[in-house]
């Protein structure tokens, strides 16, 4: 009986409880934590496993998210954060959102360049992706919403971190893993701070394959009234077409685009 009474015992449950006896609260917004540390996505088991929960409650909230778009789910029944969860994560300036004020720039520096454009923040000590615009290119690199990133190895984690109040740029820094992906990934603090200086005399930084090799993208911070980061724009390609002379031609047209961006936040009229 007691080999039995063992065996079937339930993995014990992850999720947080608030002490506000709300338990289906609670398990729910444990489930959108739990897709928000997910990149790639999970499916309604995966998700039942990491929180401890049953399929039968996962499913039914999963559901309920859905129909609600702040969870989207994939042709491979992988589930995703959806477009109204990130609309709850994006600043707000002077009641503009952001997505709001950066897509007229993101299509505008797509239609340029042919590239996907993409609207991204900083979400604990890693990059989020909130927007993107799918460029003309024959072979598109785009990365969906909801895409978590390293800081460490893209162009818009250097470039939002180059820009940021020094206290709020070293306590992010200390909690990062700086995962070496690739030979030449940046892989120690003292390094990433040299490079970090090098974004903010130009004003623009780069991934040239530090995460992905072949994957290239360029990125510039969009600031503040103060001039510190709030986010950034960036395109993306392949490295044969994102080659590093490339990137320096085309970088002066993405700070146009986060130039734009500010201005629409700031309600002024924009030029192109």
């Amino acid at each position: 009986m007691t080999r039995r009474a063992a065996t079937s015992r339930k993995k014990p449950s992850s999720v947080h409880d608030s002490g506000f006896s709300t338990p289906s609260l609670d398990r729910a917004l444990a489930v959108l934590r739990c897709l928000g540390g997910a990149s790639g996505g999970l499916t309604l088991s995966e998700i039942a496993v990491r929180l401890g929960l049953s399929l039968n409650f996962v499913y039914r909230v999963t559901q309920s998210l859905v129909a609600h778009g702040y969870i989207v789910r994939d042709a491979e029944r992988r589930f995703s954060i959806g477009a109204q969860m990130l609309s709850l994560c994006q600043p707000v300036v002077d009641d503009v959102p952001l997505a709001e004020a950066a897509l007229p720039a993101m299509r505008w520096l797509s239609e340029q360049t042919g590239e996907a454009a993409h609207l991204g923040i900083v979400s604990g000590h890693e990059g989020i992706v909130l927007e993107r615009v799918i460029g003309k290119a024959l072979i598109k690199f785009y990365v969906e919403r909801g895409t978590r990133f390293p800081l460490h190895t893209s162009g818009p984690g250097k470039a939002m971190l180059a820009f940021m109040p020094e206290a709020e740029r070293d306590e992010i820094i200390a909690g990062m893993k700086f995962e070496r992906f690739q030979p030449w990934t940046i892989s120690n603090r003292m390094d990433f701070l040299k490079c970090l200086e090098d974004v903010r005399k130009k004003g623009w930084a780069v991934d040239a394959g530090e995460h992905l090799e072949g994957h290239h993208c360029l990125g510039a911070p969009i600031l503040d009234a103060e001039g510190n980061a709030i986010a950034s724009l960036w395109i993306t390609g392949p490295g044969q077409r994102l080659a590093e002379e490339r990137m320096v031609k085309l970088a002066p047209m993405v700070k146009k685009a986060a130039r734009m961006t500010e201005a629409m936040l700031r309600r002024e009229a924009v030029l192109t």
